[in-house]
């Protein structure tokens, strides 16, 4: 039971990741002047910039590594509980009543122990949700501010994201998608796929 809640909540840091920048980057917009008859639309796919940008690929590598070691280390606390829960079974009919409470008491510090350090890492705050909030705000950041950028230099009135649901249909022309990540990946120095750094 634990082995699953650590995967999901791996899982839902990885899902919160994309919905967190999908919900920030669609509220960066611009207002228009209030004389302004016509709008300039665009949108992007925060799903898409998230796949495509390295530095976000990077921080989920990251932090998917992390989560690996962490989870490592947890089997391994698991496994020396285990073995510790069996050697006090297979004692139990062999040790005096004071021996049998002591190790009784060895088992549930070691249970303590290892639920301690499983809510320490896996739980609601623990160090795996506050290691994805922090990579996915400075991901979060990045992108807002290069969105921010091109609707301020080319005079965009609203920007939304197509990966909320908020655009059902827009003409490709709209569509900065590419453009954002071609900005964050040149800004990272890294070579956009297909493209040139």
């Amino acid at each position: 039971m634990r082995r699953a809640r650590e995967r999901g909540a791996a899982a839902g840091c990885r899902l919160r990741l994309a919905a967190v920048a999908a919900a920030l980057v669609a509220g960066a917009w611009l207002t228009a002047p209030a004389e302004a008859q016509i709008l300039k639309l665009g949108y992007v796919d925060s799903v898409r910039i998230f796949e495509n940008y390295t530095f976000a690929r990077d921080a989920q590598q990251r932090f998917a590594r992390e989560i690996e070691a962490w989870r490592a280390e947890s089997d391994e606390r698991r496994k020396t509980l285990e073995e510790l829960r069996a050697d006090a079974r297979e004692q139990a009919l062999t040790l005096s009543e004071e021996k049998r409470l002591e190790k009784e008491a060895q088992v549930a510090k070691a249970q303590a122990e290892y639920d301690q350090f499983v809510q320490a890492f896996w739980g609601p705050r623990g160090k795996a949700v506050e290691m994805n909030e922090q990579l996915t705000a400075q991901v979060i950041q990045k992108v807002r501010e290069v969105v921010e950028q091109i609707a301020n230099t080319e005079a965009y009135d609203l920007v939304l994201d197509a990966a909320d649901g908020n655009v059902i249909f827009a003409v490709k022309s709209l569509d900065l998608t590419d453009r954002v990540i071609e900005i964050l990946n040149r800004e990272a120095g890294t070579a956009v796929p297909g493209g040139t750094p």
